[in-house]
């Protein structure tokens, strides 16, 4: 949408809008959604209107700090306090989901500073308008917090005997004496575990939080709600972390950002190249770190530039450096064995199983940690994985996995063993209930060969042994013919887990390896992140060949010849 005369809305908001819309700058096509998608739609609306005045006096509060904000910092501050929508006995702030996802180096936690500042000021004029700032390390969620702790402690001759008469400060809580207004700082510990009179939380730098990381987030932010103008807001950069609480995010946004929806109450800003060979080029930098071309931020120009003509030499903080500087995170290709987007290409549809052959598969490093168990089937081009997870209660690895392995468990796709291991009878019973309840034809099970003495007597007894031609061990180099194979599968698409995030979550554990003669599978990180489920699948696929000659026909229309 190219627009040459957009309609004046304000001072603070058109410069942004304009540069965006008439390509004056840089950027990613989500700025463009969300000027056209979610701002002016919103700006349209007869409920809705624009707080000139309000915007003015918060904006006078930058005299207290040692910067002024940019312009991208300015637009968004107008559309967090200056939309807002009447309502039966005044009006509210409109949006209510604040959601910033920018490059490293973008000044992120001075936005933050100067944010919590105005929040708990009278210009914001809310009695008990406290601010949680909630963060994964004690030293990431002080940051803004010590920020306005200075400023309020050691400011400038001429603004210190307002700066006393007005506040209070702590090194752990900051207080507004006129709104009664709180700043607190917050970590992913049993701090966070009452809710408290909340009107904003900050959850800073989101990409460090895992899965099971939200249980946190959702007590901080059940205390919203009961001072006026509650609101979240998310602002981090990205990370190397899959699968975790910012990927969640993403995948919403990326909806949100698509169409208006009357109902939406959430403003994504959202920056990132969009191209990955797009970080050679200075002039894109700014699509991911909207600051880089502002005078002020001259120094972080030169870092980037310096990070970029040092990458030949330094190539293992490329990844980092895509996804923290560039907001476009691409793994590292030299061990991951998918790009997180392939990963994510296995949530396909599962076509019926029922009568099907299939290849078995199981995989465990010892008896009282992790055991899974696979079954894999051939349809058309496409392979398709179905798999279980069995978890020994008294693993001693467990109280440190950062992963829901509750919710996996309630969804059906990992079993909590009580017992002190996890036993052979039990992974083979799941072969032989998954036969009689789907009338499958498991054609052979193959094992690790390195764990196939604790596993025989149980296999043999569900009719599975090197005798009958049916049961097949796989060492490491067996594996290692399978590997392309399986990348293959990956880059094509072509693999189908269907919705199970544990198994994409051990898939994303693995690192290739060279061995000298092949290359591996291995582990990411050797206790926490867990492979065994995906590795039962690597080694049954030295076996599936074996499915090479059926022919699945479905009979289903064929009606039957009663004599």
């Amino acid at each position: 949408m190219a627009v040459m005369n957009l309609k004046h809305y304000s001072k603070y908001l058109n410069p942004y809008m304009e540069k965006i819309l008439n390509n004056e700058i840089e950027h990613c096509k989500e700025q463009e959604q969300l000027i056209e998608n979610i701002v002016i739609p919103t700006l349209e609306r007869e409920d809705v209107y624009f707080d000139e005045d309000r915007i003015e006096k918060g904006l006078t509060l930058q005299k207290y700090f040692s910067y002024n904000l940019v312009e991208w910092e300015i637009f968004l501050f107008a559309c967090i306090v200056g939309i807002r929508i009447k309502t039966f006995d005044g009006s509210d702030s409109f949006f209510k989901n604040i959601w910033i996802l920018i490059g490293r180096g973008s000044g992120k936690n001075g936005f933050i500073s100067f944010l919590i500042f105005y929040f708990t000021s009278p210009y914001n004029g809310i009695k008990g308008y406290n601010i949680d700032i909630l963060a994964n390390s004690e030293q990431q969620a002080k940051t803004s917090f010590n920020d306005v702790y200075e400023i309020v402690t050691e400011p400038p001759a001429q603004f210190a005997k307002a700066m006393k008469s007005n506040y209070i400060a702590t090194k752990e809580d900051i207080c507004c004496k006129i709104t009664k207004s709180h700043i607190r700082y917050n970590t992913s510990s049993a701090k966070t575990k009452d809710s408290k009179r909340t009107g904003c939380v900050i959850i800073d730098e989101k990409h460090a939080y895992l899965a099971n990381d939200g249980e946190n987030i959702n007590v901080l932010t059940s205390g919203l709600g009961k001072v006026p103008e509650e609101r979240t807001i998310t602002i981090s950069s990205d990370g190397k972390n899959r699968g975790g609480l910012l990927d969640q995010d993403k995948d919403r946004m990326k909806d949100i950002l698509k169409e208006y929806d009357s109902e939406n109450r959430t403003l994504p800003f959202w920056c990132r190249i969009e191209k990955e060979e797009e970080w050679k080029e200075p002039a894109k930098w700014v699509k991911s770190i909207p600051s880089i071309e502002d005078p002020t931020f001259a120094s972080i120009k030169r870092r980037v530039a310096e990070e970029v003509k040092e990458m030949p030499y330094k190539q293992d903080y490329y990844p980092e450096f895509m996804a923290k500087r560039m907001g476009f995170p691409v793994g590292n290709k030299d061990v991951e064995i998918a790009t997180w987007d392939d990963i994510l290409a296995t949530n396909q549809e599962v076509p019926d199983l029922t009568g099907r052959s299939c290849v078995g598969a199981v995989d465990y490093a010892l008896t009282n940690d992790f055991a899974g168990v696979v079954l894999i089937f051939k349809v058309g081009k496409k392979i398709v994985v179905k798999q279980h997870t069995f978890i020994c209660k008294h693993s001693r690895d467990l109280p440190g996995i950062k992963a829901p392995i509750e919710e996996w468990v309630e969804k059906g796709d990992a079993t909590i063993v009580e017992d002190v291991e996890i036993s052979a009878d039990l992974l083979t019973e799941w072969f032989d209930r998954q036969k009689e309840e789907l009338g499958l034809i498991l054609k052979a099970i193959v094992v690790d060969y390195f764990r196939r003495g604790y596993m025989l007597p149980a296999l043999k007894r569900i009719g599975y042994c090197k005798d009958m031609n049916n049961l097949f061990f796989a060492r490491p180099n067996d594996i290692g013919q399978v590997v392309n194979t399986i990348n293959s599968l990956f880059i094509n698409h072509n693999l189908v887990y269907g919705d199970v995030p544990i198994l994409r979550w051990m898939t994303n554990n693995v690192k290739k390896y060279d061995s000298g003669n092949n290359i591996l599978y291995g582990k990411i990180e050797p206790h926490y992140r867990k492979t065994d489920t995906f590795q039962a699948f690597a080694a049954g696929m030295t076996k599936i060949d074996l499915l090479d000659d059926d022919v699945n026909v479905d009979i289903s229309d064929i009606q039957p010849i009663i004599f």
